[in-house]
């Protein structure tokens, strides 16, 4: 039986939230420090933002991210995806909150996370439910969310891709669901520092990131509590459901001797 959690509704015209700042000093959040790129293109609700490795030994290409996307509503797809997922639902790294203003609209109970300043205020101006913090901090209602997301490149929070399934796991119900969107190249698997870089070359502290694709992501998986229960690859983006491992095991038949 799914567990209720009440979550109240955000306050009309709440403060702005103050600045964050690191826990411990020199370690840098994706996207901030230094010029504080995301907080900027985030600001202005448009542009490109460029997540680029440090070490080129990596051989990996930057990526791109429209800033504008994240901005913008949900599309028809994400709704689609969000609309799969029961409640109470937990975006990891939620942004600025598309994705948790469609569960809302869907009648889905959401919350979300993010370090960014900038991104959980704009959350908020949605009207929906955000906190700004790390997803390995203490979490609300952990072991009680219904399902989890981590889209838009989210399986690289912390730079370690088991720690993070492993963080996941603990955070959802006995039955819960996390959707994973991973990297289009199924045999990507890499963790590495990188920066974030705006159209103005403004760029971040550098932070610890991980990229992975559908194969790196199954077998992380399996030693994180998680098994790999459906892929869809859409639109030149590729989603995982991922389902708790015990769920998935039949029980062993007893031997008639």
């Amino acid at each position: 039986m799914t567990q209720t959690i009440f979550m109240p509704a955000p306050e009309a015209g709440a403060p702005p939230l103050p600045p964050r700042l690191p826990k411990h000093p020199g370690t840098a959040l994706f996207g901030q420090g230094s010029s504080e790129p995301y907080a900027r293109a985030l600001g202005r609700k448009q542009g490109l933002l460029t997540l680029r490795p440090l070490s080129p030994e990596a051989g990996l290409a930057p990526v791109t991210f429209a800033v504008d996307g994240w901005c913008a509503p949900a599309t028809t797809l994400e709704r689609s995806l969000v609309s799969g997922l029961g409640g109470p639902l937990l975006d990891i790294g939620c942004g600025p909150g598309r994705l948790l203003a469609a569960a809302a609209s869907l009648g889905i109970t959401a919350m979300g996370l993010d370090t960014s300043t900038q991104a959980v205020q704009q959350a908020l101006e949605r009207g929906t439910r955000a906190v700004r913090q790390s997803v390995f901090e203490t979490v609300q209602h952990t072991g009680r969310w219904r399902s989890a997301v981590l889209l838009d490149g989210n399986i690289g929070i912390g730079g370690s891709v088991n720690a993070l399934l492993r963080r996941s796991r603990e955070l959802l119900s006995p039955d819960g669901t996390l959707l994973v969107e991973v990297d289009p190249d199924d045999d990507v698997d890499a963790a590495f520092q990188a920066v974030l870089e705006d159209d103005d070359g403004k760029v971040s502290e550098p932070f610890r990131w991980a990229r992975a694709g559908r194969t790196a992501l199954a077998t992380r998986a399996a030693v994180s509590g998680w098994e790999l229960s459906a892929t869809r690859r859409v639109q030149d983006r590729v989603f995982c459901w991922l389902t708790p491992a015990r769920l998935n095991r039949r029980p062993a038949r007893r031997s008639s001797r």
